[in-house]
């Protein structure tokens, strides 16, 4: 395997290891607010989650909008590039891995 492979395979694998346990930064805020348990469930289905987001945004959502952006920029001639770039932040931008937090419990 190659040194690059290896390393990705470690970065990712590192990635959803550490999704996989809740933030302890919260309970050390002293500022008494209540926050909501982050249970079991909804750390596994944050786990899950990531084995599927994670790498399909790597290998498909962003890489297409890479590509929907050489393809505005080739068509406009250059002259749009702030639009264009819309394309990539669509699909490169925002978060990479989903936490237990962002799993919301239907009540």
């Amino acid at each position: 395997m190659a040194p690059i492979k290896k390393s990705i395979l470690l970065v990712v694998a590192g990635v959803l290891l550490a999704s996989c346990f809740p933030a302890v930064a919260a309970s050390a805020e002293g500022d008494g607010a209540q926050r909501e348990q982050v249970g079991a469930g909804q750390a596994v289905a944050a786990a899950f989650s990531n084995i599927i987001y994670v790498p399909m945004k790597a290998v498909v959502f962003c890489p297409v909008s890479g590509g929907l952006w050489v393809a505005a920029m080739l068509v406009t001639g250059g002259t749009h590039y702030n639009e264009a770039a819309d394309f990539a932040k669509a699909g490169c931008g925002g978060k990479w891995v989903i936490k237990p937090e962002d799993i919301r419990l239907s009540e």
